[in-house]
C-alpha cells in the first residue's frame, strides 16, 4: 500500500513540476533580465535602491536556474546535474545555496538602506552601495564554503545501503561524523535564524518605519517625495511577497527531520512549497510594473529604444514621446513659476524701501 501510494505521489509531483517549472523559469528569465536592464538605466540608477534591486534580479535568476532547473531536469528527463561527478556535485550545491542566501540578505540590506536614506539619517552614495553589496556577496560565499569542501558523490545518508543503491550528492556520514551532525542538526536551525528570521524581522520593521517616514515627509513636501515614494513602493511589494511565499519552505526545511524524506507525503508537500518559493523569484517584473511609476516610464523608454518595438508598436512610441514632451513642458513651467516667485520675494523689500523714501 505504501509503495503504491509513494509511486502515485512521485508521478503526481513529476507531472506538476514538468508543467509548472518551465513557466516559472521562463517568467524568471524574461522578467528579471528586463527588470535588470530597466533598473540600471541612468534615470533609475541615480537611486541606490535601484542598484540593490538590480543585483537582486541577478540573485533571483541564479536561484531559479540552479535550484528549479535541476529539479525540472530530474522530473522531466530523470537527469540530475549533481550526480555527474563530485565536481558538479560540489559546485552546483555551493552556488545553489549562495544564490539562495543572497536574496534575503539583499532585501534586508536594501530595506535598511532605504530607511536611512528616506529618513535622512545617512547619505548613501554609489561608492558605499558598491562596498555594501560586495561585503554581502562575500559573506554569502564564505558562509556556504563548507558545502564546497564536504559534499561529494557518495552513498545516501538516509536510504538503506545496498549494492544497487545509486550514489547521491551528500556528506559521507562515516568519514565526516562531526560535520554530518552539524549539517543535520545545527545548520538547518542556524540557517533559519540567520537567513529567514533575522532578515524578515529587518524587512518587516524597516518597511513599517519606511511607511511612517514617507508619510511624514509627504506632508512637508509633496514634490520632493514623489520619486522616493515610487521606488519605496517597489521595495514594499517585493518585500511583502518574499515574506509570504518563501517563509513556509524555509520553516519546513528547518523543522522537518532528514528521515522525513522517506515518508509518502513528503514529495507532495515539498514540491508545493518549492514551486511557491521559486514563484516568488519570477514575479518581480510584475511587481515593479504595478508599484513603480518611474519603473513604468523607464520601461516604456527601454522598449522604445528597441527596433522591433518601434516597428510593431509605433503608436505606443508616439504616445510615450508626447508624454515625455508634456512632462518636460510641465517641469519647465513649474521651474519658471518658482523662479518668478523667488524674484518677487527678493524685490518686494526693495520696492517698499523706495516707497518710504519717496514719502
Amino acid at each position: 500500500m505504501n509503495n503504491s501510494l509513494t509511486e502515485s505521489h512521485v508521478n503526481l509531483t513529476r507531472w506538476v513540476s514538468s508543467i509548472v517549472a518551465p513557466l516559472i523559469l521562463l517568467g524568471c528569465g524574461i522578467g528579471n533580465v528586463v527588470s535588470f536592464l530597466v533598473l540600471i538605466r541612468p534615470r533609475l540608477r541615480k537611486q541606490t535602491t535601484s542598484i540593490y534591486l538590480a543585483v537582486l534580479c541577478v540573485a533571483e535568476m541564479g536561484t531559479c536556474y540552479t535550484g528549479l532547473l535541476r529539479q525540472f531536469l530530474i522530473d522531466a528527463f530523470n537527469l540530475d546535474l549533481r550526480t555527474i561527478n563530485s565536481f558538479t556535485c560540489r559546485t552546483h550545491i555551493y552556488f545553489t545555496y549562495v544564490f539562495l542566501r543572497l536574496a534575503p540578505l539583499l532585501l534586508a540590506l536594501v530595506t535598511l538602506q532605504r530607511y536611512l536614506y528616506v529618513s535622512q539619517i545617512a547619505l548613501c552614495s554609489l561608492k558605499s552601495t558598491c562596498i555594501q553589496l560586495s561585503a554581502c556577496i562575500l559573506f554569502a560565499c564564505l558562509a556556504e564554503l563548507h558545502l564546497l569542501i564536504y559534499y561529494e558523490l557518495t552513498d545516501s545518508d538516509t536510504r538503506p545501503l545496498t549494492d544497487q543503491a545509486p550514489l547521491e550528492c551528500t556528506v559521507n556520514k562515516f568519514l565526516h561524523k562531526k560535520y554530518y551532525h552539524f549539517r543535520s542538526q545545527i545548520y538547518p536551525k542556524l540557517s533559519l535564524v540567520a537567513y529567514t528570521i533575522i532578515p524578515l524581522a529587518i524587512i518587516l520593521l524597516g518597511n513599517a518605519l519606511l511607511v511612517r517616514t514617507v508619510r511624514q515627509a509627504s506632508r512637508r513636501s509633496r514634490s520632493t517625495t514623489h520619486k522616493k515614494r515610487s521606488v519605496t513602493r517597489m521595495l514594499y511589494a517585493v518585500s511583502i511577497l518574499y515574506t509570504v511565499l518563501t517563509s513556509p519552505a524555509s520553516i519546513f526545511l528547518a523543522v522537518a527531520p532528514p528521515l522525513y524524506e522517506l515518508q509518502p507525503g513528503f514529495r507532495v508537500q515539498w514540491t508545493s512549497l518549492r514551486l511557491l518559493f521559486y514563484l516568488c523569484h519570477s514575479v518581480n517584473f510584475i511587481l515593479f510594473c504595478a508599484s513603480g511609476t518611474f519603473f513604468r516610464q523607464e520601461l516604456r523608454a527601454f522598449l522604445n529604444s528597441l527596433c522591433c518595438y518601434r516597428i510593431f508598436c509605433p503608436d505606443a512610441m508616439i504616445d510615450y514621446d508626447d508624454r515625455s514632451l508634456e512632462s518636460s513642458i510641465r517641469q519647465a513651467n513649474s521651474s519658471t513659476r518658482s523662479s518668478t516667485r523667488r524674484y518677487k520675494k527678493h524685490n518686494e523689500p526693495k520696492q517698499t524701501e523706495k516707497s518710504h523714501v519717496a514719502l
